[in-house]
């Protein structure tokens, strides 16, 4: 795997886990789901982005 794609889906993981800590922390207010949402979405990410650059 190229160093760029993997520090892509790094990136991608990091930024997912602090939208979901974010989202958790203010899971009360309307926007606090929807950052959870956004953070459950960018987790999921480099898993598709791992599928495509192995087909």
């Amino acid at each position: 795997m190229d160093p760029d794609h993997l520090m892509l889906m790094l990136m991608l993981l990091i930024c997912g886990f602090l939208l979901l800590g974010i989202g958790f922390n203010y899971r009360e207010h309307e926007w606090g789901i929807r950052v959870l949402g956004v953070g459950t979405l960018l987790m999921l990410a480099p898993i598709v982005l791992g599928v495509h650059l192995a087909l």
